[in-house]
């Protein structure tokens, strides 16, 4: 019977393997871990002053490496094809990285779509599935501890 048990077991575990793990954005941050809190004073007094720098320094879960995984977030364009984006830095709130300061590193994930994601899409929230790469990466908004390629998204409810 034990014998059956494992047989069964292991012929499911390819698809269990593959199964995404629905995360929320604080399972991106180290136990312990918290950010700084950026200097904003001379921004509120000057809003031309330059704004608080993205702090860069901020630790990732190196164990969420290569794990298909399924997050909700919002899209930040960084490239696109006609009217879709073809890359984009994905965060946990609308706006995100086109307000001063961005995210910490461990709260951006840098995404590559093989398919694009029309235009319209940006202003919704979306659910990301794929398999999350502890990679680090630095675009002109940001840098993003974490990556995703062939990733896709779909379109959920605020």
């Amino acid at each position: 019977m034990a014998t059956l048990m494992l047989v069964a077991l292991l012929a499911c575990a390819p698809s269990l393997a593959s199964t995404p793990r629905t995360l929320g954005w604080e399972e991106l941050i180290p136990p312990g871990w918290k950010p700084t809190q950026p200097d904003l004073s001379q921004f509120f007094h000057d809003p031309s002053a330059p704004a608080a720098p993205q702090e860069t320094n901020a630790p990732i879960v190196e164990s969420l490496h290569d794990m298909p995984i399924s997050i909700r977030g919002f899209v930040v364009p960084l490239e696109w094809e006609g009217d879709a984006i073809s890359e984009f830095l994905f965060v946990p709130w609308f706006g995100a990285c086109l307000h001063f300061p961005p995210p910490p590193p461990n709260q951006i994930i840098r995404v590559h779509m093989t398919r694009s994601l029309p235009e319209v899409e940006m202003f919704h929230p979306q659910i990301l599935t794929g398999r999350l790469l502890t990679e680090s990466s630095d675009s002109d908004l940001a840098v993003a501890g974490y990556q995703m390629v062939d990733a896709k998204t779909e379109r959920t409810a605020r």
